[in-house]
C-alpha cells in the first residue's frame, strides 16, 4: 500500500474549499428548510442530533484554517521587512495579499469568535433553549465561506494573484 504526502498547502486548498462549500450548504439549509431540521418529523430525528453540533464546527474549522494561513502571511511579511527573506514568497508584499489577509483574518476572527460564544451558549451557559448563536456564527462562516469560494474559483481560472505574478515575472 502506497501512500503519498501532500504538502500543508495542498491539503489546505483541498480542505478549505471543501468546509467553505459545506458551511455555505448549511447556512442555506438553516435558513430555507428550517422545519424539515427543527421539527418533529422523520428527517429531524435523524438530522437534528448532528445538524447543531456541524454548523459550530464546519465554520470553526475554516475560521481556524484562514487565521492559520493569515498569522503564517503576517509572519512571512514582518520578516520581508525586517530582512530575513528565506521565508518570503512572490507575492507577500503585494497590496492586494496583504489587504485580503487583513480581510479574510477580520472575518475569520469574527466567526471564530461566534463558533466559541456559541459552543459557550450551548453547553455551559443556563439559557436554555438558545438557537441563534449558531445561526449568526453559521452566516458568519458561510460569509466566510464564500470569499472563499470565489477566491478558489479565481484561481481556477487562471486569474488569481499568485499566476498574475508569475505570469509578470516569466515576462
Amino acid at each position: 500500500m502506497t501512500r503519498t504526502s501532500l504538502s500543508p498547502s495542498v491539503r489546505r486548498r483541498a480542505v478549505e474549499p471543501s468546509l467553505a462549500a459545506l458551511t455555505v450548504t448549511l447556512a442555506v439549509v438553516w435558513v430555507t428548510e428550517p422545519g424539515s431540521v427543527f421539527d418533529g418529523g422523520i428527517v429531524a430525528t435523524i438530522v437534528a442530533p448532528v445538524f447543531v453540533p456541524a454548523t459550530l464546527l464546519a465554520p470553526g474549522l475554516l475560521a481556524m484554517s484562514v487565521l492559520d494561513r493569515v498569522v503564517r502571511h503576517g509572519v512571512r511579511l514582518a520578516s520581508a521587512y525586517v530582512g530575513s527573506d528565506d521565508r518570503t514568497q512572490r507575492s507577500d508584499t503585494s497590496r492586494r495579499r496583504i489587504g485580503a489577509s487583513l480581510v479574510l483574518g477580520v472575518l475569520a476572527g469574527y466567526t471564530l469568535w461566534w463558533v466559541i460564544a456559541s459552543v459557550y451558549v450551548l453547553t455551559v451557559a443556563d439559557a436554555g433553549g438558545v438557537l441563534l448563536a449558531p445561526l449568526v456564527a453559521l452566516v458568519a462562516g458561510s460569509v466566510l465561506g464564500v470569499l472563499l469560494l470565489c477566491r478558489t474559483v479565481l484561481r481556477w481560472l487562471g486569474l488569481g494573484a499568485d499566476r498574475v505574478h508569475a505570469q509578470s515575472d516569466a515576462g
